[in-house]
């Protein structure tokens, strides 16, 4: 069996839904799992911070750091905030421009599938890509859905599979095996949100404020020989930019 597609997404996260609300009618969004939006899920302990008031391109790391100038004018976190409340969902603002659903993460999940189908868009879960090619003229790939093997062929393959950093809830490196396989070049991955721990004797129950490396300001927290709070998650960042 054979179906051809005009864009074929593969991942069903933030990224891959996204992109299948703006790709056009007829896409098709690729997932391995049985549900979408598992990293959504347990993000912000649940109720997901899907945006911060004050993004801007300086908060990103990246060999090009004009890209996330161009795509935060193309789409700023105004645009977003906006999709949340036309779809009806409560949010705060935490520490630092952080903003949380009031409820649950589950609601920007159900928002996104909404935006998807409401593009003509379709989601295709339990379903695992087994082979990529190209032909010369489109995509062919090969799957397995629900346990049936069929092809797919189409003109545009976009890679939203994600990182590797969350093995328990499926992340794979695909999406790197896949820009190889082509000849695109890849950076070199290695743990970039990794824990900090401490021996026994090392001072706990400690709030320390400051900036990580010019990065956002806030609280470190050191509880039970590890650390938490803003700042030890771009510590990590920091270290991987000077090369330590």
């Amino acid at each position: 069996m054979t179906r051809h597609v005009p864009t074929a997404i593969l991942g069903a996260g933030a990224a891959g839904m996204m992109c299948a609300a703006h790709a056009g009618p007829g896409s098709v969004v690729i997932e391995h799992r049985a549900t979408p939006g598992e990293k959504i899920r347990i993000s912000g302990g649940g109720r997901c911070n899907f945006t911060n008031m004050h993004a801007s391109a300086e908060n990103y790391l990246s060999g090009n750091p004009h890209f996330a100038k161009s795509a935060l004018k193309r789409y700023t976190q105004w645009d977003f905030l906006d999709l949340v409340q036309r779809h009806g969902i409560a949010w705060h603002e935490k520490t630092l421009g952080q903003l949380f659903c009031d409820d649950s993460a589950g609601q920007i999940i159900d928002l996104l599938t909404a935006e998807m189908a409401a593009a003509g868009a379709e989601l295709w879960l339990s379903t695992s890509v087994e082979e990529v090619a190209h032909d010369g003229t489109r995509f062919r790939l090969r799957l397995a859905r629900e346990g049936r093997g069929m092809e797919v062929t189409c003109d545009a393959l976009a890679l939203a599979t994600g990182g590797k950093s969350i093995p328990k809830i499926g992340a794979t490196g695909l999406a790197y095996r896949i820009a190889d396989q082509f000849g695109l070049a890849v950076t070199d991955t290695r743990p970039g949100l990794v824990p900090l721990t401490f021996g026994d004797r090392f001072a706990l129950g400690c709030r320390l404020g400051g900036r990580a490396r010019g990065y956002t300001p806030g609280l470190l927290h050191l509880r039970q020989c590890r650390c938490c709070g803003a700042i030890r998650m771009e510590v990590p960042l920091g270290a991987g930019s000077s090369g330590g």
